[in-house]
């Protein structure tokens, strides 16, 4: 039997190999990481390794229930506050449509649910980091994998939502924006900002980030991992859906968008840098869109 090169932990056989003294002066067995961010070297000593580290992190799919609670608590209080304005002016509730800036401050009270939960998960139970955590990082080679892959999404997405949109005989196509046009400079401004450049990163931390990494933390294969959080990235973007045809072809359209996202982290290794980029061109593109009609 090999002699461990630590004393003997109390309570153990004298030479026990596969016990180590943590920071915290205890002794723990091997099969135990002493902390998130260590790994298990050749020669039986635990180093610093932050590669899979967030695998051993507490958070978890837990976390993401919380997130997305927290996203339907953020819509259902916008639209209690388009309610109460138009109660306030004397406007008739059936024409109520979310302008660019209630979409806008929609955009930032998410930022809230999407970016607060996962900065809460890695303080309180991961390496306290979003990097090491959920991968929001990249390299220069994600800029070009991730115009790719956005450019892919909306060929993809358009075609599919065509196609689906000639199926149910749909006069115009559908749209997850439910705002028909941009007018003045400053709506341009405010809606490109929430659109284009905030909501890329907050989907992309919490989707790409929290949700995929938690299910692959639950053992399950990669392609298992990548079909549900395409799945879970749907459901939230149905919700301009005013028929059936419409969330069909939404469904369809936004399901090819959020696997080119999925597929642009998986070819960098879990990085969220690529996945940021087509997010912005997809969602870039829609806000162009707009301004010139």
């Amino acid at each position: 039997m090999r002699t461990s090169p630590w004393p003997a932990p109390t309570g153990s056989p004298v030479g026990t190999w596969g016990w180590y003294r943590a920071s915290d002066g205890r002794w723990y067995r091997t099969d135990t990481s002493p902390a998130p961010g260590w790994a298990l070297g050749p020669d039986g000593r635990w180093e610093k390794s932050l590669g899979e580290a967030w695998r051993t992190s507490r958070w978890g799919l837990g976390d993401a229930w919380w997130g997305l609670l927290a996203y339907v608590a953020a819509s259902l209080l916008l639209g209690l506050a388009l309610i109460a304005s138009v109660a306030v002016t004397g406007g008739d509730i059936d024409d109520l449509e979310p302008g660019p800036y209630a979409l806008s401050v929609l955009v930032i009270g998410n930022v809230a649910a999407f970016l607060g939960i996962p900065w809460l998960a890695t303080r309180r139970k991961g390496l306290r980091s979003l990097r090491d955590d959920f991968g929001l990082w990249w390299r220069p080679v994600d800029l070009a994998i991730g115009l790719g892959f956005g450019i892919v999404g909306l060929v993809g997405a358009a075609i599919a939502g065509g196609l689906v949109d000639a199926a149910f005989g749909a006069d115009e196509a559908t749209s997850n924006i439910p705002v028909d046009s941009l007018g003045e400079p400053a709506e341009i401004i405010a809606f490109a900002i929430a659109v284009a450049l905030v909501t890329p990163l907050i989907e992309e931390l919490f989707f790409r980030g929290l949700i995929y990494r938690s299910l692959l933390k639950r053992g399950g294969s990669t392609v298992a991992a990548i079909g549900w959080t395409t799945f879970v990235f749907v459901v939230p973007h149905l919700t301009a859906a005013d028929s059936l045809a419409s969330a069909v072809s939404l469904t369809a359209s936004i399901a090819v968008l959020g696997l080119s996202f999925q597929l642009a982290c998986h070819v960098t290794q879990r990085r969220l840098g690529a996945p940021i980029v087509a997010h912005v061109v997809v969602n870039g593109a829609a806000v162009l869109a707009l301004a010139l009609g």
